[in-house]
């Protein structure tokens, strides 16, 4: 009886095993048949992240080619590579309890781009969660239809999981990364054009900047152009802007989040200086992404319109290591690197509330009197001068209030405090300010309420 039993748990351990062992982790092994044709699934991606409810819920989805988890973690753009026929995906959710409450087939050979699946008709092997992958077996017991499609599905996978976001697939970074044009660091291949006129981008540099909304996170700035820039001109707004319209440099400037999310763009063009902010504007492909290096492809889908004046499409594969390069107006002094400003903030305070006096009152000679020579006012026309002004009467924060400070060097950093001028909400500020030829000048201000 002894033997029978020991053989026994061996030949249940030998047929379960291959349910874990067989797929390497960030692949899928198995098909997708829509409309009576096979399409295999290849990579595995999935998420821990709460519902509306702010309960535990797993998203897995597995796809017939490699794709960058910053597309899936777009929702948006995960739809349009489905209705372009990028891409196949099969995609389950799991409630609170790790059960199966939804899954759906998702291509462009379907009527409707997506099929949904009975989760009753889906058998699910061996399913396992751990900290950093889910997998399974899932197979339809019955073939799916919805309207004039149908479905069947028979796949095993191991996903890696990642939190609030899909995790890292090196399977699929490393064939979206192979696929794709030879990069070596701070190279760029691809193209900007620019209302008809096209230039190659063959030169990438990268660095880190506080992020502009939260400055516990960095983000990565990446700079693409046709001519290779020194990190000297990188960081220096006028030499870069200057070399921008004189033509000498072309290209792109974009500032990426750390979700892996482009949120501002700057087209460097002699003829037309753009500049394009916002969520989920931007097609960006990472296959490696850190504080130390960045690599992927930034795209337009279609041709983009610029306020009906520019026409423009870019298309470049790049890869840079990351710099950490120290910017004065990104430089924040506290008290562990400076010493603490008398009340009212001493003689930085006085020279920043000398520029806000001037900026109330609309004296653009003395606003540019107290900015700070390494980042001027701009030079515009007497039309776009008297809208910047009345824009900035409207926007300022009003009463004022310098909290407190600290001073290293020829360098402050001031904290104030102020009114919306609209919601009349509480706004705090941090003012940089540096010392130049005996006084202090403007170089930053940021406000949040």
């Amino acid at each position: 009886m002894k033997l029978r039993r020991i053989g026994s748990l061996m030949l249940t351990v030998l047929l379960a095993a291959p349910l874990a062992s067989a797929v390497e982790t960030g692949k899928a092994d198995g098909t997708v048949t829509i409309n009576r044709k096979p399409v295999k699934l290849k990579y595995a991606f999935a998420k821990k992240e709460k519902d509306f409810d702010k309960k535990d819920r797993w998203i897995v989805i597995l796809t017939d080619r490699a794709v960058s988890h910053s597309l899936l973690d777009d929702s948006s753009r995960f739809s349009k590579a489905v209705e372009n026929g990028d891409v196949v995906a099969a995609t389950f959710r799991f409630d609170q309890g790790k059960k199966l409450d939804q899954a759906e087939v998702r291509s462009k050979a379907l009527q409707h781009k997506s099929l949904p699946i009975n989760v009753s008709q889906i058998k699910l092997t061996a399913p396992a969660f751990s900290a950093d992958a889910i997998e399974a077996v899932a197979a339809t017991t019955e073939e799916q239809s919805f309207f004039s499609d149908v479905a069947t599905l028979d796949v095993k996978f191991r996903a890696p999981l990642g939190q609030e976001k899909f995790g890292d697939n090196p399977a699929a970074a490393k064939e979206l990364a192979a696929s794709g044009p030879k990069i070596s660091d701070g190279s760029a291949s691809g193209t900007l054009e620019v209302d008809g006129t096209t230039v190659k981008l063959a030169h990438a540099i990268a660095r880190t900047k506080r992020n502009a909304f939260d400055e516990k996170k960095k983000d990565v700035v990446v700079l693409l152009t046709q001519n290779p820039v020194s990190a000297e001109m990188f960081v220096d707004d006028d030499k870069l802007f200057s070399a921008a319209s004189d033509g000498s440099v072309q290209g792109l400037l974009v500032t990426i989040d750390s979700d892996e999310k482009p949120y501002h763009l700057q087209v460097l063009n002699p003829k037309a200086s753009m500049q394009v902010s916002g969520s989920g504007f931007f097609n960006f492909d990472a296959t490696d992404f850190s504080d130390k290096h960045v690599a992927g492809k930034f795209f337009t889908t279609s041709e983009q319109d610029f306020m009906g004046k520019h026409k423009y499409t870019y298309d470049v594969t790049f890869a840079a290591p990351v710099q950490t390069i120290a910017v004065a107006s990104e430089v924040t002094v506290d008290a562990s690197s400076g010493t603490k400003l008398p009340a009212g903030g001493g003689d930085p305070g006085k020279a920043y509330l000398a520029f806000d006096k001037a900026s109330r009152a609309g004296n653009l000679a003395e606003m540019k009197k107290s900015a700070s020579t390494t980042r001027p006012m701009p030079e515009m026309s007497a039309e776009e001068t008297k809208q910047m002004i009345e824009m900035m009467k409207l926007m300022r924060p009003a009463k004022l209030k310098i909290t407190g400070g600290f001073v290293s060097g020829d360098h402050a950093t001031l904290n104030v405090e102020g009114e919306d001028p609209s919601s009349k909400s509480k706004m705090h500020g941090t003012i940089e300010m540096a010392r130049e030829g005996g006084g202090w000048k403007l170089l930053a201000e940021k406000w949040k309420q």
